[in-house]
């Protein structure tokens, strides 16, 4: 599909409603962005404009099959030259909208088009409804994007450091609540969508499960913090890792940060968690979260975690690491996906133009997942590391778990009963993984009621050392691997990998000198938020941080 029809020429902030529209859907085919990030996201919308831009986008590509079929069927539209998605677009509120076509913001001459052919476009619609029988136009929607068995269940973390369980069930009670029992095969016929009904998850003694498309952001317990709107295969990675109260750890990918409360929430708020994520915007998201989620022994830092140093006395400490580094994000379904999923489908018509996996993406981030885990394995009391992804792709799973067990001797991988044993689904025997080492690993699949999502855990064993990496590297040459120092606490570069000096090198000669002004707010919120900015041609100034809840 190549043309959008009129007004492709202009900028996008001289557009009309209908044809910022049609940018988006055009957005969408490409994958630029989710739908809510191309709505509510949308800097040129107001606010009221987001909504409304966000419930016609959703809405045109519930109806995009049967929209499509009837505008076809009339030939005469095609000659307003309107491009498929305008025609879409206007068609759907001309026939679904209760309020018909949008005038504020929209193109008159637009509206006009599309208004000439009301009564031939109502006609096809109507024979529609007549052949397939229907009594409501939902019915007009593919059945797999009404499909409940698609949706995953709500989750919800208990937060032990405001509430107990027995609290959360007290105050779901008097909310007209009902807990019932049951078990991981039986949760769907026991939640329907939309009861107000609950479950104790089976398997993660701090989160309770209610039906699809439960509603939970005004409910007081969400806005004291007293629960976690968190998928249950999010939580999986800070059972696994457990880290006692008292102890130190490292949250190397940490924003948006449900992930590090979880732990905070685990330790009781005894201990230490250092939190890295090397964009700003999202560590003042982890900060605002974690502080409202009363979170007192996190320390937040702008900075990129492979060029930590393993050998700085102040991570001297840190036993334990949770890995959620970046990944492709496949495992992540809902509806909004499957909508677009669907009319990207319907716009490629032929099996040859559906988008296919990015197999050198896939290879680019497992590179850079297997250096986060190496790296991590180069700080000396680390005993423990959990890593996840939420991919389904065997490329950043058991593939990564296989590369890094054959680059190190110092790690393996933790015994299946320490991760989650009553979880049926596991790791697949593949990517040179034993069936014992696939029994090791988790997965989640949306059939599980959940998103996609891998874990697995590292375990220092009682001997080995990182003397015996280059050994193993030389021998397993042919193989794909990533290059890792195994001297680098020893030299100058304090300890970064290679993959991370690369990176820097590339980043230094792209990026022109950059400077920052550091503002802190110290309002409601006591949490200070620092930068910290390589300065090219300078000595880069002392990394500082910021404590949240202090």
């Amino acid at each position: 599909m190549k043309a959008n029809g009129r007004g492709s020429g202009k900028d996008y902030g001289e557009l009309t409603f209908y044809e910022r529209a049609a940018k988006i859907l055009e957005a969408l085919e490409q994958r630029k962005g989710s739908i809510k990030a191309l709505t509510v996201g949308n800097s040129y919308l107001d606010l009221q404009e987001k909504k409304l831009m966000y419930a016609l986008i959703c809405q045109t590509l519930k109806y995009a099959s049967v929209l499509t079929e009837i505008v076809e069927a009339n030939s005469s539209v095609k000659s307003e030259k309107l491009g498929h998605r305008l025609e879409l677009l206007l068609a759907h509120d001309l026939l679904f909208s209760k309020g018909g076509l949008r005038r504020k913001g929209a193109n008159p001459k637009l509206n006009k088009a599309i208004s000439r052919h009301q009564s031939s476009l109502k006609a096809q619609l109507n024979k529609l409804r007549a052949d397939r029988n229907i009594e409501s136009d939902e019915d007009l929607i593919p059945q797999h994007l009404q499909d409940e068995d698609a949706w995953t269940f709500r989750y919800a973390r208990v937060n032990l450091l405001n509430t107990s369980m027995d609290k959360v069930k007290q105050h779901l009670s008097e909310d007209n609540y009902e807990e019932v029992a049951a078990s991981r095969e039986d949760m769907r016929s026991a939640l329907p969508k939309r009861a107000r009904k609950y479950a104790h998850d089976p398997d993660l003694e701090d989160v309770l499960v209610f039906p699809p498309g439960t509603e939970l952001h005004k409910n007081r317990l969400y806005g004291t913090a007293s629960i976690i709107l968190q998928d249950k295969a999010s939580c999986i990675p800070a059972h696994v890792l457990r880290p006692p109260p008292g102890s130190h750890v490292i949250d190397a990918c940490a924003a948006p940060g449900n992930k590090t409360s979880h732990m905070a929430s685990m330790m009781n708020n005894q201990g230490k968690i250092f939190a890295f994520d090397k964009d700003q915007k999202r560590l003042n998201t982890l900060i605002s979260l974690t502080d409202k989620a009363k979170c007192k022994i996190i320390e937040a830092t702008c900075a990129d975690f492979l060029e930590i140093d393993p050998q700085d006395p102040t991570y001297g400490d840190v036993e334990y690491m949770l890995l959620d580094p970046s990944c492709s994000g496949s495992g992540i379904v809902n509806r909004m996906d499957a909508l677009v999923d669907s009319y990207i489908a319907m716009v490629n018509s032929s099996d040859e133009k559906k988008p296919e996996v990015d197999k050198e993406r896939l290879q680019s981030l497992a590179e850079f997942q297997t250096a986060v885990i190496l790296h991590a394995m180069q700080f000396p009391k680390v005993k423990r590391i959990s890593y996840s992804t939420c991919s389904v792709h065997e490329e950043e799973n058991e593939a990564v778990v296989a590369q890094v067990l054959e680059s190190q001797n110092t790690f393996t991988l933790a015994p299946a009963d320490q991760l989650i044993p009553s979880w049926p689904r596991r790791g697949l025997q593949t990517a040179g993984l034993s069936a014992e080492q696939a029994a090791c690993l988790v997965r989640t699949l949306p059939e599980d009621g959940t998103n996609g999502f891998f874990v697995a855990c590292f375990v220092r064993e009682a001997s080995g050392s990182f003397d015996g990496l280059q050994k193993k590297r030389k021998e397993a040459q042919g193989t794909a691997s990533v290059p890792v120092d195994a001297n680098a606490s020893n030299k100058k570069s304090k300890g970064k990998s290679k993959y991370g000096e690369s990176r820097k090198r590339k980043k230094s000669a792209e990026e022109p000198e950059k400077s920052i002004k550091t503002r802190e707010k110290q309002a409601k919120s006591p949490s200070k938020v620092t930068l910290s900015i390589k300065h090219k041609g300078k000595k880069r100034p002392k990394r500082k941080s910021s404590v949240v809840g202090a």
